[in-house]
């Protein structure tokens, strides 16, 4: 699982970790699966995810803002499909186990979108669990650089009902003209009622490990999260989220992390204090579709 699978096995790492802890905030049983599997099957993988961050510091940091943005996630999609969203849709869905672990109510229907190599792995996994969702659930073997749109409709995908959206941990690998391009169509594809969650942030904490056989030094990706943090601070999607989201018929409730580590009881890792001047800066969002659907 080359490039940005191997980000879904880290993150799949922090999910595990969370579900192993007494006060855990969730439970996913399948994360330590996906490790276990990948690992097993890959050693440029198995030294990655051995080897991790720099510092304890960073990896204990990465594993608690997974933790808390799960759990944001989770009660975004479990508060949207109770209000009457029967769509739901994961952009870049990842290791995302939400289809077998959530109670959803009767009627949900849930599309996941990533590349098919990360779902050739994953099927895979899910199989050998004989894992079984809990609502209908389709997915869709796309790469979201090219248009996706058509690939969801052909899924069954309904843009004229309202749809429960989740863009999770993507947003700070794309520049500013992709996030523009994906909330575009995302937008046109939201019926009236349709809710949106979604997370930016401005850098890592450390650039993730890169095990893509075309880059093995890991230098062209090394540059481009070099080149998306030093623009991020004039991009009005870190700026300005309300205004940038509400240019896109989306009225947003915008979260700083720290108030949502509040909520969830758990203290602000060192990394992540926003006085700190190393800090990167982030947000959080819930949103409700505010203008008729765009047939642009």
């Amino acid at each position: 699982m080359p490039g940005l699978g191997l980000t879904a096995i880290l993150v799949a790492g922090a999910r595990a970790a969370e579900s192993a802890r007494p006060d855990r905030l969730f439970d996913d049983p399948f994360a330590r699966a996906f490790v276990d599997a990948a690992t097993a099957a890959s050693p440029a993988i198995a030294e990655a995810v051995a080897q991790g961050a720099p510092s304890e510091a960073v990896n204990q940091a990465r594993r608690d803002a997974v933790a808390i943005r799960t759990r944001f996630c989770d009660d975004y999609l479990i508060a949207a499909t109770r209000a009457g969203c029967r769509q739901v849709v994961l952009l870049a869905a990842g290791l995302d186990a939400r289809a077998f672990r959530l109670q959803w109510p009767e009627g949900v229907r849930l599309w996941e979108l990533d590349m098919p190599a990360v779902f050739a792995f994953k099927e895979r996994v899910l199989t050998e669990r004989a894992a079984t969702s809990r609502c209908e659930r389709s997915v869709v073997p796309v790469d979201l650089r090219e248009p996706w749109p058509q690939a969801l409709s052909n899924a069954g995908f309904n843009p004229e009902q309202s749809t429960a959206w989740l863009i999770e941990g993507l947003l700070m690998y794309l520049d500013e003209v992709e996030r523009n391009l994906l909330l575009n169509r995302v937008g046109r594809l939201s019926g009236a009622g349709s809710r949106l969650a979604l997370d930016h942030r401005s850098g890592f904490l450390s650039p993730p490990p890169v095990t893509d056989t075309g880059d093995v030094s890991g230098e062209r990706a090394a540059a481009r999260f070099a080149a998306l943090a030093a623009a991020a601070a004039s991009n009005p999607s870190l700026s300005t989220p309300e205004a940038w989201l509400g240019g896109h018929g989306w009225r947003a409730r915008i979260e700083e992390p720290a108030a949502i580590f509040a909520r969830y009881g758990r203290p602000v890792p060192a990394l992540l204090q926003p006085a700190r001047p190393d800090s990167t800066h982030g947000w959080m969002a819930t949103a409700e579709r505010e203008v008729a659907r765009s047939q642009e």
